[in-house]
């Protein structure tokens, strides 16, 4: 069985009346996998081989469609060929393109993590949601990640990067060209929640050391700062004196 036009078309537009009555005459049609790599451009997003109706409606954030796949039986740990699962393409959407929806990206993130969606699972790179939600500049997506328990300071693959290492590199990702906002937002949501910016990168740098832009530079510089070591402003003579044993 393939998964055909008309029901992609009727995920895409999240049309769940169309796509019941088409899973009432194909049941099986939720859990068919794609066969060719292909790219949807409505979204734009490529779908691969092993990805699921589940895979389309959470990159499409189609949340109410997203919610009916899962409560007819929509498997939330389905892999691609690629290791990547719905999780992963709910994070891929990037605020610079017009067909990101804050509200609908935040509610697709949750029903999958709800219904028990790993949180941690990388794909066959070593790339966790949080690194992609990272990577596409979404605030949104990281604080609910964040938020519901993700790891803060998982390795990328080879590489080593953290998701602070990307959060403060330039990602080469289309569509978060000049999302310095975002960018900034990101790195101060994980450092609030426990990122250590001295971590180091396979190559040996942490953070700090990747980091180009000034503001993010200057978040990361405050949190390296040692903290002062309070002392009682008394000399040091005057205080070994006190406690010192008095003679037999």
């Amino acid at each position: 069985m393939n998964m055909d036009e008309k029901f992609i078309q009727a995920v895409l537009g999240g049309d769940n009346v169309r796509v019941k009555r088409l899973l009432q005459q194909s049941p099986g049609i939720a859990q068919v996998r794609i066969k060719q790599d292909r790219l949807i451009e409505a979204i734009p997003h490529w779908l691969y081989v092993g990805d699921t109706a589940l895979h389309l409606a959470a990159a499409a954030l189609k949340a109410r469609t997203v919610e009916y796949l899962l409560d007819t039986g929509a498997d939330p740990s389905a892999e691609n060929r690629r290791g990547a699962t719905p999780l992963h393409y709910a994070c891929d959407a990037r605020p610079a393109l017009g067909s990101w929806d804050p509200s609908s990206q935040a509610e697709t993130i949750d029903l999958l993590i709800r219904y028990q969606a790993d949180l941690q699972h990388a794909d066959r790179g070593g790339v966790s949601a949080l690194h992609r939600a990272v990577r596409a500049r979404s605030p949104v997506a990281v604080r609910h990640l964040l938020k519901a328990g993700a790891r803060v300071d998982g390795k990328l693959g080879e590489g080593g990067s953290t998701p602070l290492h990307l959060a403060v590199r330039s990602t080469g990702a289309g569509g978060t060209a000049g999302a310095v906002a975002e960018q900034v937002e990101i790195v101060r949501l994980l450092l609030e929640h426990g990122a250590d910016p001295t971590l180091p990168d396979a190559t040996g740098k942490s953070a700090y050391d990747s980091a180009r832009n000034a503001s993010v530079r200057e978040i990361l510089l405050v949190r390296q700062k040692p903290k002062k070591t309070v002392t009682t402003g008394q000399p040091e003579s005057r205080r070994s004196a006190r406690h010192r044993r008095p003679r037999a």
